[in-house]
């Protein structure tokens, strides 16, 4: 990866520091040559190997200080003048139009453009959601769902994506800049943007690329702070625990029992794993699979007039949300929620492959299963 453009100027200066110095002290630096010609025909004594080693280290680390120092003080000066200027990654990615029509065995096959797609993250992150000058280092996408409302076929679909899913996302420097296309975590696509509009529309990018480049208009980012007002939304859920991961913590979370959450149980129902136990992200997903299950089938029971309602509702959450969505869409999301089919198969998992990566672990989604999904879903024989 190439470096940014303060660290190859911190290093120039660095170098140009060492070079003056030698020039105004030329004594000093015949002195420092004549050293290392005698270290260097001394260097069977042992002592003196240890001793020249210890200069050198000291030498090194002096040198690396200054190159930090000017480094750090180069990216100071550069986010300063970003204050007075529009950054405007995030808007390269342009699906074209290669999705609409696909040969798979042979078979033709032709977008359904009578499908919505939208795509809902929520982020491990507390507090009041903002863009930021600076790039990077944002939340992580825990939850990534895209939900798929197919006007033509009347039904809706549900599919979990792992956080852990190894695909192509982008990365950005500090500074906004474009650094390409990189296989990593999908959850971090949201957190190598700026923790606004370009971190949503970045994760709505990497879900595109893994799902064939179908596109991904609209998002709804929510975080941890959100999830008691989204469970109020509906005057809180009813779930089916799905499995006895919580259980010892919360008695009343067995598997198969059922659970009325509420603002003190939302949380850690949809949040909580054992981080020391490979693989726990499974478990949780689980959990938030049942939840999506029951709380859609709510909004689903509820009049047009009480999820026209809940628009103005969301008003009390806005600090924690991040939507593409406006008033007049969600409106028209609403009458298609009422009339679409919503059955257990709605809600989808990838399939795929866990393994143990070096730092976090990983999931590689099984590329045959995910084309006839994409099918499925999106498309339609010609």
């Amino acid at each position: 990866m190439a470096m940014d453009m303060a660290t190859v100027m911190a290093m120039d200066m660095a170098s140009e520091v060492i070079q003056e110095t030698e020039r105004v002290h030329p004594e000093t630096g015949r002195r420092k040559m004549q050293s290392q010609r005698n270290n260097r025909r001394r260097h069977h004594h042992h002592h003196r190997r240890h001793k020249n080693r210890r200069q050198q280290m000291v030498g090194s680390i002096l040198i690396c200080v200054c190159v930090l120092a000017v480094a750090a003080f180069g990216i100071y000066r550069q986010l300063q003048s970003q204050k007075s200027m529009q950054v405007t990654a995030g808007n390269s990615h342009n699906v074209g139009s290669g999705y609409r029509d696909i040969v798979y065995n042979g078979e033709k096959y032709r977008y359904n453009n009578r499908v919505t797609t939208i795509l809902y993250a929520g982020v491990d992150s507390e507090g009041k959601m903002e863009a930021k000058v600076q790039y990077g280092n944002k939340a992580r996408a825990d939850s990534i769902q895209l939900v798929v409302m197919d006007e033509k076929n009347a039904r809706m679909s549900v599919v979990s994506v792992n956080r852990d899913t190894i695909t192509d996302i982008r990365k950005y420097a500090l500074d906004g800049t474009d650094l390409g296309l990189y296989k990593t975590h999908i959850g971090y696509a949201y957190t190598y943007g700026d923790g606004g509009e370009v971190s949503c529309q970045n994760l709505c990018e990497a879900v595109s690329l893994l799902f064939g480049g179908i596109p991904i208009n609209r998002y709804v980012v929510t975080n941890l702070d959100s999830m008691p007002y989204i469970n109020n939304l509906v005057g809180g859920v009813t779930v089916t625990v799905p499995n006895s991961d919580l259980e010892e913590e919360y008695p009343d979370m067995y598997e198969g029992a059922q659970v009325t959450l509420d603002d003190t149980t939302i949380t850690p129902f949809l949040r909580s794993r054992d981080t020391e136990e490979a693989f726990s992200n499974d478990g949780r997903m689980e959990r938030q699979r049942a939840y999506a299950t029951a709380y859609m089938n709510k909004v689903q029971s509820m009049n047009q007039s009480q999820l026209e309602k809940m628009w103005d509702s969301m008003d009390s959450m806005k600090d924690y949300l991040q939507t593409s969505i406006t008033r007049s869409q969600y409106i028209s999301l609403v009458k298609l929620i009422k009339s679409s089919q919503l059955t257990d198969d709605s809600f989808i998992q990838l399939q795929g492959q866990d393994k143990e990566g070096e730092l976090h672990d990983e999931f590689y989604a099984d590329q045959d299963a995910l084309q006839k999904l994409i099918l499925d879903l999106f498309y339609e024989k010609v």
